[in-house]
């Protein structure tokens, strides 16, 4: 499996392939993004998109992610994830991002992600900061 970078003039080439993969993430982020939202922010360049492809190109994942600059600290925040034989590329793809952190000047990655995602994360030395919580009140 490869793992790359797709630089973002190159994203309008691989956008459907990868968009199949982060849709279902998107589509759990109750409205605050959406896929072409997610299309324009790596195609400018604001946010990373990530590949795992096959050697015949085909696009098993794909993760977004964002350089973010707090006041003491400088992050990779990973945003959208998903694909198919998880197990068969996330561990090249942690190490791919985490080397690209690092060139970076980041101090650590974060990520918000669904539950199911801890048996992937607490192996790989991730630590539960805190519990996100939110409650729509636009129909209240």
């Amino acid at each position: 499996m490869n793992i790359t970078l797709v630089p973002p003039d190159q994203v309008m080439y691989v956008w459907n392939d990868a968009k199949v993969h982060l849709a279902p993430a998107v589509d759990r982020c109750k409205g605050r993004w959406t896929t072409d939202h997610l299309c324009a922010a790596v195609a400018t360049g604001r946010s990373q998109l990530w590949i795992a492809f096959d050697e015949d190109l085909k696009v098993h994942g794909a993760l977004t992610t964002e350089i973010t600059q707090y006041p003491a600290r400088k992050m990779l925040s990973m945003h959208f994830i998903g694909g198919e034989g998880f197990d068969a590329w996330y561990p090249q793809l942690l190490e791919t991002i985490t080397r690209y952190a690092r060139d970076c000047g980041c101090d650590a990655l974060e990520g918000v992600a669904r539950f199911g995602f801890w048996k992937w994360l607490e192996k790989d030395g991730f630590e539960k900061a805190s519990i996100f919580y939110e409650k729509d009140i636009s129909d209240v």
